[in-house]
């Protein structure tokens, strides 16, 4: 509900009804439940004023760089490990010559050497105040399963600020080792300190509750805030209640929260999952997406992973005939014994004969009964440009693309493109995806060649409500999505935050068709060969 208190507006949600916890089960409640709470009058029940203190998060491990990095950043898994081993390697820093940024990035714990604790502490307390650093050392708790090998990931040395290599690092580097460097320096400051209100509020048989807070002291937030708690901890103003205040009601909004599926893994959230899971160690994380994609057992799309219709065969398979296996128990158990098996209290071929003999039983039967596995063809109603067959979906070692079914008399073969259903604005035909050579999903017209109309963001079916054009969607870098008109003369776009954006992604675009055309140049352009001849000596 949102509601007002004079001119000062704010959003409360209604938490019990009838002196019972509210609980909506369909739409027809709902709308009763909204329908007498606009007749009730609203006053303020009880007021509660309090400080409260938020700590840092500890520095990063593998698990939660990969997981911040997807959230803040958009990288993938091994996008941000591949990055994050060229800082650990060196990066050229002018005379100092080849210098490794970052400590080891395949880690599961959060400990930090006590030279590196205290030169950080040095330098905050310099830097930001001394205010700003706690009178004793933040230490982290690690979890039960960390094997403690290597430190926690950091600068090498909290001097190099980002500002003092950004002219060394490329884009991405220093995106990565920026988020490196502010979460250390953040994990061994003060805590935030936020002053916080807590309204009970009273409409007739209904209780509302609106919470409100407001940065006292920025603490470790001067230099760094997580990517799940940016939003959540962004100052909610409440006006000044006092017990017994009349207010008055603004507007409702309905939000229904039925049951609803668990949301599709992220980059974020499966690297989340198999940490929790117990799946896997801080260094097979990346791998372990990165198979299961090429293997062509997942595919991505907008940056969520979808399993498809193989992996659905696989995963059947492996359930029916390794059922033991495939249960995420037995593989956190696993990893579990062979961290008994390298501190010594387990034996290396007593748990491999635990394990191999029912298997190889297991294995023997699965292979027979098996045997080989064809996914059953996808017949299309897309006729073949030779022989005229209808063409069928195959899976690809890039995805799913259409053959003809006439294959080996036949061979022809196309790409596989998705409609999105909304009409090509040049000519009236289809737009449809497609891919580029690296990859890169965009989209363009079905008619091409003969029309030209592409563009890297995904149009949608829904209409702009001011020139009637279509919508499109686009992306950042961050993964976060913006919807606007496909219209470069809509109002709506005129002045625009998402103009600004277009124009730097047609510059980059811009900059790497000039960088291609000059590595083209470079590797046409002919290299003249020395003549040599060879001279012979003479005895005397």
């Amino acid at each position: 509900a949102k509601l007002k208190k004079e001119k000062h507006a704010f959003i409360a949600e209604v938490t019990h009804a009838h002196g019972k916890k509210l609980a909506l089960h369909s739409e027809a409640e709902t709308k009763a439940l909204t329908d007498d709470l606009a007749q009730q009058k609203f006053s303020v029940q009880e007021v509660k004023r309090s400080e409260r203190r938020k700590k840092a998060a500890p520095p990063f491990t593998t698990s939660s760089l990969q997981q911040d990095a997807a959230r803040k950043l958009g990288f993938t898994s091994g996008r941000t490990m591949m990055i994050a081993q060229q800082l650990y390697e060196g990066v050229v820093l002018g005379r100092h010559g080849a210098t490794g940024l970052i400590t080891y990035m395949r880690t599961d714990s959060t400990r930090i050497s006590n030279l590196a604790v205290d030169e950080a502490r040095s330098f905050l307390s310099e830097e930001y105040g001394k205010e700003y650093v706690p009178s004793r050392p933040n230490v982290y708790a690690m979890g039960k399963k960390a094997q403690d090998a290597h430190e926690a990931i950091r600068p090498t040395s909290i001097l190099r600020t980002p500002a003092e290599v950004e002219n060394y690092l490329n884009r991405d580097q220093l995106r990565l080792y920026t988020l490196i460097w502010q979460r250390f320096a953040a994990s061994q400051m003060s805590a935030a300190v936020y002053d916080t209100i807590a309204a009970q509020i009273a409409a007739g048989d209904y209780r509302l509750r609106a919470h409100g807070s407001k940065l006292k002291f920025k603490g470790y937030t001067a230099v760094y805030v997580g990517a799940e708690t940016a939003k959540k901890e962004k100052d909610t103003l409440l006006p000044d209640l006092v017990d017994g205040d009349p207010l008055t009601l603004g507007a409702l909004n309905p939000e229904q929260h039925f049951t609803e599926p668990p949301p599709r893994y992220n980059d974020a959230s499966i690297v989340k999952t198999l940490e929790e899971l117990g799946i896997g160690r801080p260094s097979t994380y990346a791998p372990i997406i990165e198979t299961i994609q090429k293997r062509g057992y997942v595919e991505r799309r907008e940056k969520q992973f979808r399993p498809t219709e193989l992996g659905f065969i696989v995963t059947d398979m492996l359930e029916e005939h390794f059922k033991n296996i495939v249960d995420v128990k037995f593989t956190a158990n696993l990893e579990g014994e062979l961290d008994g098996v390298a501190d010594g209290s387990l034996d290396k071929n007593e748990l491999l004969g635990s394990f191999y003999k029912p298997f190889e039983q297991t294995l023997k039967k699965a292979e027979d009964a098996i045997g080989t596995v064809e996914l059953p063809e996808e017949v299309t109603d897309i006729p073949c440009d030779k022989c005229g067959r209808m063409m069928v979906v195959k899976q690809g070692r890039f995805g799913k693309f259409l053959a003809c079914p006439g294959f080996p008399e036949c061979r022809n073969a196309k790409p596989l493109l998705r409609d999105t259903g909304v009409a090509c604005p040049k000519c009236g035909g289809r737009i449809v995806e497609r891919k580029s050579r690296r990859g890169r999903a965009f989209f363009g017209c079905d008619r091409y060649p003969e029309c030209d109309y592409t563009t890297w963001d995904e149009p949608q079916k829904e209409t702009c409500k001011t020139c009637g054009a279509f919508m499109q969607k686009h992306r950042y870098r961050t993964g976060r999505a913006i919807l606007y008109c496909s219209n470069e003369a809509c109002p709506s776009r005129i002045g625009s935050p998402i103009e600004k954006e277009l124009a730097r992604q047609k510059k980059r675009a811009q900059e790497a068709l000039e960088k291609t055309k000059e590595t083209d140049a470079a590797e046409k352009k002919p290299t003249t060969k020395r003549k040599t001849s060879a001279r012979k000596g003479t005895r005397s």
